[in-house]
């Protein structure tokens, strides 16, 4: 009995409280437009824009007799991953930094680049990413010229093919102004909605006498009237009195 009485005041204060925030729902939208107009600007005016440059190598393992078979497929695959290993290694991109003239660590050059494998294949994507779609299109294309000349004779393997030449970005990959503003619009209401929760819930004072009866198991005898509605009551009487005497 007190877990079914427990868990039915737990669904009225539920009720209670999405009707408290229904009620002061011009602030939940106030606060879901300013959220989204100040992310959004956040993301325009602070957020340099970064550019995308990809390309591809296709890594083969042809048999002596030049026809590709089963065991030629699989070491190829093992051979995309190896690739993929060793290519973001301290070799490879100081070589890099080399070969571009590069001002910058190997670390530093590490986080430009991103690498990924499209699943059965035996295609290595390698994606630059900066905020200057030259130095995107030069990394891609630098990166990939070394993967080819140095890594097969490490690995004493086949040379890959550079199936797609890294190119000039034609539009910017980030950041996302859509992305920005409805996190804004979220953040802004859950903001302005957790606000009013914890006024509800720290609000400890006695509204009508429903609470009395909830809190105390009192039910009062009578109420006094809010002073508003007594005015409107005698402004109503005052008004019927007038119109009986005309």
């Amino acid at each position: 009995m007190n877990q079914n009485q427990t868990n039915e005041e737990m669904e009225i204060d539920l009720l209670d409280l999405a009707n408290k925030l229904l009620d002061k729902w011009y602030y939940l939208l106030l606060c879901l437009l300013a959220g989204a107009v100040l992310l959004n600007a956040y993301a325009f005016f602070f957020i340099e824009p970064t550019y995308d440059s990809t390309s591809k190598l296709y890594v083969v393992s042809a048999s002596d007799d030049s026809v590709v078979n089963l065991s030629d497929l699989n070491l190829g695959t093992s051979l995309t991953a190896d690739y993929e290993e060793l290519m973001l290694s301290y070799p490879v991109l100081n070589l890099v930094i080399d070969k571009l003239h590069l001002d910058m660590t190997p670390d530093n050059l590490k986080g430009l680049y991103s690498l990924s494998n499209p699943a059965d294949t035996r295609i290595l994507q390698i994606t630059a990413t900066t905020t200057d779609p030259q130095l995107s299109m030069n990394l891609a294309e630098a990166m990939a010229e070394v993967a080819v000349s140095y890594l097969p004779e490490t690995m004493s393997t086949l040379a890959p093919n550079i199936a797609q030449h890294a190119k000039m970005a034609d539009y910017k990959a980030g950041p996302s102004y859509k992305k920005y503003t409805m996190i804004g619009a979220l953040l802004g209401l859950f903001i302005m909605a957790g606000i009013l929760a914890a006024q509800y819930l720290m609000d400890d004072t006695i509204h009508t006498a429903e609470d009395m009866e909830k809190y105390f198991g009192l039910v009062p005898l009578t109420t006094i009237p809010d002073s508003e509605q007594v005015v409107d009551f005698e402004e109503e009487v005052h008004s019927g009195k007038r119109g009986h005497r005309r």
